[in-house]
């Protein structure tokens, strides 16, 4: 059972690795399992005739430190690291109208340390069929040694000599090999990783993964999320002519483990087509990049699940593809602004779990698509979007909408239920 219990801790060790935890966590997990297997070496050297409930106990312990103790470690680190600006979030919650984008708390938190965190306590939940599996069987073997110790407390006198093989040295061998080899093999993931990525300040987020670092490469940083905003430019010149990130996206992007790209007044003017790569990509931040559209493989993205574009009015999206949508089911929020010339958006066919919806500013926008699949929708927000003259029939959305602002609208009537429409009522 040892082995098998080593194996599914050495899995989430591994997991965490990939989801690039913070190095406090990771070196805290790897100490508590390089010691589950030191303990079962030093117990077969024990001077003690009867120590099957000693190991039993220690073995305890160290599941439940690994079930129990690291969640709360993680939910601790994530408390005591992440600091928010109540202040300033509560300054934008009274200056600015209800259902503006200023009002969301996202908006001022520190996107760096907001990504960290969310990585750190997405990696609690069980994402995948391996997570499934090596949780389950960790919480197999605490169930199995708590039942054993109910067993023993209740029956002592059917406790075995012991549980692991008495002074074997090739086991304690074995045990300890394993331990130094964890060690080693963590420590090279975290420091030929972190050398890596050390040419790119903008990757918030990377693997910790064992790297074949190659001298003078920009392409071998196993990045997970790149945050680059300037959310404060100096100058007219900066607003304007913003740095050019295009070779930076297409240097994270070479290795396909992006899963966030968030970009603010950074000139991004086409997607680079190393970004096609990261088809686990979730989350897409653009604002004021200078994109105008979206290239047709774009709808590849199927696992986005976060989608912000947000335009110049001097370099606005003039077009998107018209099935983006299609394959899109696990996008649970969209945020299009500033998309001044565009006259259509393609179809909603595909947003079966969209949950928030937000046009703003589509100065040309006469139509809006069906709402015939968005049956989860829970927010819609239209604000400035002066020829539309109908909504699409909310009949598919009203069960699960709590919120719907239309502000600056066009000529559509929103008093019918008064009676006969009455364009000249300021509703």
């Amino acid at each position: 059972m040892k082995i098998g219990d080593l194996a599914f801790e050495t899995v989430l060790l591994i997991q965490i690795l990939e989801a690039g935890s913070p190095t406090p966590i990771v070196a805290i997990f790897t100490i508590i399992i390089a010691s589950n297997a030191l303990a079962c070496a030093t117990t077969m050297f024990l001077p003690f005739q009867r120590i099957g409930l000693i190991e039993t106990l220690v073995d305890l312990l160290f599941d439940l430190l690994i079930v129990v103790g690291c969640p709360m470690l993680v939910l601790v680190y994530c408390l005591s690291t992440f600091n928010f600006p109540r202040d300033k979030y509560a300054i934008n919650h009274e200056v600015f109208p209800p259902g503006w984008f200023e009002q969301q708390a996202s908006v001022v938190a520190d996107p760096a340390q907001t990504a960290v965190i969310y990585k750190s306590l997405k990696s609690l939940r069980i994402s995948s069929t391996l997570d499934f599996f090596a949780r389950m069987g960790v919480q197999a073997t605490l169930f199995l040694r708590l039942r054993h110790l109910v067993n023993l407390i209740q029956s002592p006198w059917k406790q075995r000599t012991c549980v692991y093989p008495r002074r074997r040295r090739s086991a304690a061998i074995l045990f300890v090999v394993y331990a130094i080899l964890l060690i080693v093999f963590v420590e090279e993931s975290v420091r030929t990783s972190t050398i890596a990525c050390d040419p790119h300040p903008e990757c918030a987020v990377h693997a910790r993964r064992w790297t074949i670092l190659e001298s003078a490469s920009l392409t071998q940083c196993p990045c997970l999320m790149m945050i680059d905003r300037d959310i404060a430019p100096k100058s007219y010149a900066e607003w304007e002519q913003p740095l050019n990130v295009t070779a930076k996206v297409a240097q994270l992007a070479t290795r396909g483990d992006l899963q966030t790209v968030q970009l603010t007044n950074r000139f991004l003017p086409v997607l680079p087509d190393e970004l096609r790569r990261c088809t686990e990509l979730r989350h897409l931040t653009l604002e004021y990049t200078h994109t105008q559209t979206l290239p047709d493989w774009f709808k590849g993205f199927t696992e986005l699940e976060f989608l912000h574009l947000e335009s110049k009015f001097t370099s606005p999206f003039v077009v998107l593809p018209d099935d983006i949508f299609r394959d899109m089911s696990s996008l649970t929020f969209i945020h299009f602004a500033g998309f001044v010339p565009m006259k259509r958006l393609p179809s909603f066919q595909g947003l079966t779990n969209l949950k928030s919806l937000t046009l703003a500013v589509f100065l040309l926008l006469d139509q809006l698509p069906a709402f015939d699949h968005l049956h989860r929708l829970e927010r819609l927000l239209v604000t400035c979007v002066p020829i539309l003259d109908t909504l699409p029939d909310f009949a598919p959305i009203k069960e699960n909408l709590k919120s719907l602002i239309l502000t600056d609208r066009g000529t559509w009537c929103c008093n019918g239920f008064l009676g006969e429409c009455n364009l000249q009522h300021p509703m």
